[in-house]
């Protein structure tokens, strides 16, 4: 999560590595991005969302934050209501 005085965007990042191993990746994978460890809360596990717009293992998302938010138990990934998702723009395409 994002702090809200820096102005970024939350990221999201997946992988089956441990949890020591996932944060070094998103760490690493922030930097490249042009991100400030500073402007970032420390990373927390999830619930796993199965959902279209989850990106691919090991891609940081700087947009899934964008249709999902963490539910009040900051476990369970729930739609941002009132949001239109992007698989539902395709499919009325």
């Amino acid at each position: 999560k994002a702090k809200k005085s820096s102005g970024q965007k939350d990221a999201v990042l997946w992988c089956s590595d441990d949890f020591e191993a996932a944060n070094a990746t998103l760490d690493y994978l922030l930097i490249k991005s042009g991100a400030k460890l500073k402007d970032y809360f420390k990373a927390v596990a999830t619930n796993f969302p199965v959902v279209n717009e989850l990106p691919p293992e090991g891609e940081l998302s700087l947009t899934f934050c964008d249709y999902y938010q963490l539910a009040k138990d900051n476990m369970t990934w729930t739609q941002i209501p009132g949001v239109t998702l992007p698989s539902s723009e395709a499919a009325a395409a």
